[in-house]
């Protein structure tokens, strides 16, 4: 390193000796007249008086300096607080902008994720009321209700024909159940309010009056921030768009107390006290001092959405200590003191020299510490640095740049760079350095012959001071490390971590890759989906370790089995894809379809078990089929499917009229869901009579569906999407309670006492919570069990017969009544039939349209029958559409029965006047025209 040698702190003239300066020092101090000192201090005792009264002065404006400043601190960070509070109303109300129909479960997720306890302690809930009017009050009041808020009512009754009432409120507890139903624009001022944000679409801010979020808690200053909702979750330009657009409100209630102790709790130092407006009476004081007598005061205006806030604040007996007031005394002290010192430092200039040695020794000792910490950074520095000599020669370098090059210091020292740099690259760097450029670049191998190999980073700076010749300085990171780590990252992005294949990433850029050559040379590409037939029940019955080996062994044979140009990749689960470049024909792809299959055939052994994996293969080629990558594997993965349904291990390519299925499947499910939305499901029933008198019996349930496009959808058509999707799920509990309440309006307006029967999905049978859901839809509409019959199928009940006897039984404990439907077409065992807690067979329709041919059309329902009455069970027959079926029927001593001959499944308006007359005269049944019944349909 550079070094200079430190000059000489006292410049002393030629041959002038220590004891000559003093002598002259002395000789001075004699010539000074006697008055001087008594000039001198008075001099001194007048500048001192000047000094004291500029520093009480400065010492005041400091004061208030320092005390503007924290009430400004203070004053921004409550402003801050505030409109942090106030962001919670506008982020709840933003939930309505990205998802327009939040639904009640979806807020309260919502507001819970916002850990209101946490992070907003002044925020006791998050509530949203929908504007509505008399017409659409009472749905309201039922989609409460549906939702699970059986005590869901819209108050005070006083209120006008436009409501905006309380529909969420979260977290739900106590407190905020209590305020569900609330119509705010009851209450003068909370109307003004509401309409205030309703018509500006900013937030508005009120007192809390009247019925609050946090009632029953003492009581304590408080206030609303509302925040208008417009429908599409969109907020129109003008305000008469808004007013029309206007859907609800989002509102916070936001209590000052909590609010202002977050800012202001903590600081001991300056008191505040929150007013509204210029009010006499305090939102809220800052717990007072017993001897605070406040020196500082000051008084901040806080605008709060549309209202005004005063802050008064005083500072505290802490605030005041931290201030310099002891700084007028001391400066009066050291001037007075100093006053007195001077005179005698006139008869002590012969000290000075005594002095300036001791500040000169200071100096020196301070010079070489600096140099000894500068040594210390060099050496001890974790980053490689060396000194490089216009020479292109090593001067010195500390050891950190030893171990990254890989070479011991002493042999640094003196090493020309020129001729030990194995990179052509490193030596033109190091002349472009020492001809004055600052270089950076980095080196993938040796940087200096002889060294380690990793991959380095290289920084050369010039450096030039004058006087002294140039030099170079080198600093010098090995980065191999991150290097690789970089590479790892590369690799987990686009590499499946289980079977080291390409991943969907990298699949779609080769895929993509593959289209551009394609297209250039005028050829196809072949993309393979290959799925593994059955594999569930590999993962299911030996575990998913089992199965990631079976996944792991599968890979290399595939992978070993395609040419170099070909990719194999998995898209995940059991899900593989080969993307298959530059072919002429089809062709091509089925005998690598082929040769999947062959690869696969052959058994595999893994853990001392053999076993074989069959695939199910789907073919898409470009650009016959598509021209994209996702377009590609979404056409190869409907030709899978097909290859699937005609019986697996097989290979199918992709069709139109396969693409065609799979889109018109697409559109049903979307209908479907947009059906649920729009209400375009409905249920009709239709009547079950008693053959011996003709009575009715019981009624059955029938779903169906209006499309605005399609017209009348029968259940066979969309039921198997709703089963696939999981939409059952929503259309059963839908159809339960539009059943339940049907029958209560039935039983209210006609009298009716016989059951309604209503038919329940697979997936409601075993999801566990069927009882509970039907117990709840009989309470909600206040029936009893007997009112209502549960539907199920042979199949439904024989996959898991313990859980299914179970849900029957706590069904029986509710008193519903049990019908097996479909009786013959499924298993039809006795070995479990008397187990099932059941109270009637239905005999299906199929059977009955037999009845009519000679031989033994008769013999399945003759059985049905007797096996019922040996049972002690109820027999229905389904489709009885003639008369001579009918007699069949009797004559079998079936008890009951359903169908055209007697009635149509129809609307439940268009049936109560049937079922009021048979409820109440019991006449014999005239048997309803085709026609007639086209008509009522």
């Amino acid at each position: 390193m550079q070094r200079s040698s430190s000059p000489d702190p006292i410049d002393r003239a030629p041959g002038e000796s220590a004891a000559d300066s003093m002598a002259d020092s002395a000789t001075d101090a004699r010539a000074i007249p006697k008055r001087l000192p008594l000039l001198v201090l008075l001099a001194a005792l007048l500048l001192t008086a000047l000094v004291w009264q500029d520093t009480r002065q400065r010492v005041a404006a400091e004061a208030e300096g320092r005390f503007a400043l924290r009430v400004e601190e203070l004053h921004r960070r409550f402003e801050n607080q505030i409109q942090a509070y106030v962001q919670v109303t506008r982020s709840a109300a933003a939930l309505f902008t990205a998802y327009p129909e939040v639904k009640r479960a979806e807020w309260n997720r919502f507001v819970d994720g916002l850990h209101l306890a946490e992070r907003f302690p002044a925020v006791t809930a998050v509530a949203f009321a929908r504007v509505i009017d008399q017409w659409t009050g009472p749905e309201l009041v039922t989609e409460a209700r549906m939702d699970g808020l059986r005590g869901f009512r819209i108050w005070p009754d006083t209120a006008g024909p436009m409501r905006l009432v309380t529909l969420y409120a979260a977290p739900v507890n106590d407190r905020t159940l209590r305020t569900l139903g609330y119509d705010l624009l009851a209450e003068p001022v909370r109307r003004a309010a509401a309409e205030q944000a309703r018509d500006s679409g900013e937030p508005t801010v009120v007192r809390v009056v009247g019925p609050r979020l946090d009632e029953g808690e003492p009581s304590s200053p408080s206030f609303l921030v509302f925040q208008a909702v417009y429908r599409d979750g969109q907020r129109p330009a003008t305000q008469e768009q808004r007013r029309v657009a206007f859907a609800g409100l989002v509102m916070t209630p936001i209590q000052v107390a909590p609010l202002a102790e977050s800012v202001f709790g903590r600081m001991g130092d300056v008191a505040a006290t929150v007013f509204e407006g210029q009010g006499d009476f305090p939102l809220y004081r800052s717990r007072p001092e017993a001897s605070d007598r406040p020196l500082l005061t000051a008084s901040r205006d806080l605008a709060l959405v549309n209202r005004v806030w005063s802050v008064q604040y005083e500072s505290r007996s802490s605030f005041e200590e931290g201030l310099d007031h002891w700084k007028p005394t001391l400066v009066l002290a050291t001037g007075l003191s100093l006053s007195l010192l001077l005179s005698t430092l006139l008869w002590a200039l012969a000290a000075t020299r005594h002095r300036a040695l001791v500040i000169a020794g200071r100096i020196t000792a301070s010079l070489r510490r600096r140099e000894t910490e500068l040594d210390l950074l060099f050496n001890q520095a974790p980053l490689g640095i060396a000194l490089i000599g216009p020479d292109a020669r090593i001067t010195d370098c500390n050891p950190a740049f030893a171990r990254t090059v890989g070479v011991a210091r002493d042999g640094l020292i003196g090493t020309d760079t020129r001729l030990r740099a194995p990179d052509p690259a490193v030596i033109a760097a190091i002349d472009s350095a020492i001809a004055g450029e600052s270089v950076r670049l980095e080196v993938d191998r040796l940087l200096l012959a002889g060294g380690r190999h990793s991959h380095f980073s290289l920084h050369l700076q010039p450096v030039s001071t004058p006087g002294d010749p140039p030099f170079v300085m080198a600093f010098v990171e090995d980065i191999g490390d991150k290097r690789r780590a970089e590479q790892h990252v590369h690799y987990l992005a686009h590499y499946d971590p289980l079977t080291g294949l390409p991943n969907r990433v990298l699949l779609f850029d080769r895929i993509a890759q593959a289209a551009r050559e394609a297209r250039r040379d005028g050829a196809r590409v072949a993309v393979l989906f290959i799925d593994l037939d059955r594999f569930k029940i590999i993962n299911d019955s030996l575990g998913h370790s089992f199965g990631d080996e079976v996944l792991r062994s599968v890979a290399r044979r595939l992978h070993g089995a395609m040419r170099p140009s070909d990719t194999v990749g998995r898209l995940g689960g059991d899900e593989f894809l080969i993307v298959v470049p530059n072919i002429e024909t089809p062709g091509v792809a089925a005998a690598v379809a082929e040769k999947v299959m062959g690869q696969l055939a052959a058994p595999f052994t893994i853990g001392g078990r053999n076993f074989v994996v069959s695939p199910s293969i789907g073919i898409s080629l470009f650009p016959d089929d598509a021209e994209d990558a996702e377009g590609l594997i979404r056409c190869a993965d409907i030709a899978m499917y097909n290859a699937k349904d005609a019986g697996r291990n097989a290979y199918r390519f992709v069709t139109r009229e396969m693409g065609a299925r799979s889109r018109e499947r697409l559109d049903l499910e979307a209908a479907l869901r947009r059906a649920l939305q729009n209400r375009e499901l409905f249920l009709v029933y239709q009547p079950q009579l008693r053959i011996s008198d003709d009575l009715v019996v019981g009624v059955e349930a029938l779903l169906r569906w209006r499309h605005p496009d399609a017209g009348l959808i029968m259940p066979n058509r969309f039921l198997p999407v709703a089963e696939e999707t999981g939409l059952i799920q929503a259309i059963g509990d839908w159809v339960l309670d539009e059943v339940c309440a049907q029958i209560r309006r039935w039983r209210d307006q006609i009298g009716l006492t016989v059951p309604v029967a209503v038919n329940v999905s697979a997936q409601q049978f075993r999801d566990g919570q069927l009882p509970a859901k039907v117990a709840a839809a009989l309470d909600r509409s206040g029936l009893q069990g007997w009112e209502l019959e549960i539907e199920v199928t042979e199949g439904t009940l024989i996959d898991d017969i313990p859980s299914a006897i179970a849900t029957l039984r706590a069904l029986k404990q509710r008193g519903c009544l049990i019908a097996l439907d479909d009786f013959g077409t499924g298993y039809s065992s006795l070995s479990y039939l008397h187990r099932f807690p059941i109270d009637k067979l239905k005999i299906d329709r199929s059977f009955i349209h037999d009845l009519e041919q000679d031989g033994t059309g008769d013999s399945i329902p003759r059985a049905i029958v007797g096996l019922g009455r040996s049972l002690g069970l109820s027999v229905v027959a389904e489709g009885v559409e003639t008369e001579a079926q009918l007699q069949l029927l009797r004559s079998l001593k079936c008890e009951s029965f359903q169908g055209y001959l007697f009635s149509r499944p129809v609307l439940a308006e268009e049936l109560e006047p049937i079922l009021a007359l048979r409820a109440t005269h019991g006449r014999h049944h005239t048997p309803v025209t085709e026609a007639a019944e086209r008509e009522s349909v």
